[in-house]
């Protein structure tokens, strides 16, 4: 029960008590859901940016500079914006997003029986002011049919995912095993991302 008086707390990012509404740097449609899921009233802004990676340039250091470039590249100044990276990394070897179904299939036969690690970078930013923290996530396969994998590809998109697959599209009874958060797998990592905004609009974010 609520004692009297005590307003209930809201998810919103606000700053001098003003309410300001997220601007999502991403046209992700499971970003969109899991914040709207978690509270936060949000406009979306797609940004184009160069997502080639830099020689010698680990998966963890890509995903994290991928995340700013596109923080950075959105118009948006006075309101806190949020963008994100997600990649899937495998032997320390970035898995993106397939380029055809060819590749889609190799990248699933490569997960197969193993553990791969899914890294999600969530950049905020409000005017020149960033915050910025990479999640990883653990994830294990079952050894995989053939028949399993072509039932996959054929009843589902897979071309706009990291590593060939969704977990919460059909995927999830590939998996058996996960050790750290859901919602990084799925693209976005919440309460990471609720933790960075709170920073970046009370001041107390991080250089």
């Amino acid at each position: 029960m609520r004692k009297p008086g005590r307003k209930p707390v809201s998810p919103s990012c606000c700053a001098n008590n003003r309410r300001l509404k997220l601007l999502l740097a991403s046209s992700s449609p499971r970003r969109s859901q899991l914040l709207r899921a978690a509270g936060y009233e949000i406009d979306i802004q797609a940004v184009d940016v160069d997502e080639r990676p830099l020689p010698d340039e680990s998966v963890e250091a890509m995903v994290a500079r991928l995340a700013c470039l596109k923080c950075q590249a959105a118009s948006v100044q006075d309101r806190p914006v949020l963008a994100a990276d997600t990649m899937v990394c495998l032997h320390g070897q970035a898995l993106g997003k397939p380029a055809d179904m060819k590749q889609a299939r190799a990248m699933l036969q490569a997960l197969s029986g193993q553990t791969h690690q899914v890294l999600t970078a969530v950049c905020v930013r409000l005017g020149d002011r960033m915050a910025a923290r990479t999640v990883c996530t653990d994830v294990s396969f079952y050894a995989l049919e053939a028949e399993e994998i072509d039932n996959y590809l054929q009843h589902h998109e897979v071309l706009d995912k990291a590593g060939g697959y969704a977990i919460q599209e059909g995927a999830a009874s590939f998996i058996a095993a996960i050790n750290g958060p859901l919602d990084n797998v799925i693209g976005l990592p919440v309460r990471v991302s609720r933790e960075l905004l709170t920073a970046i609009t009370t001041g107390r974010e991080k250089s």
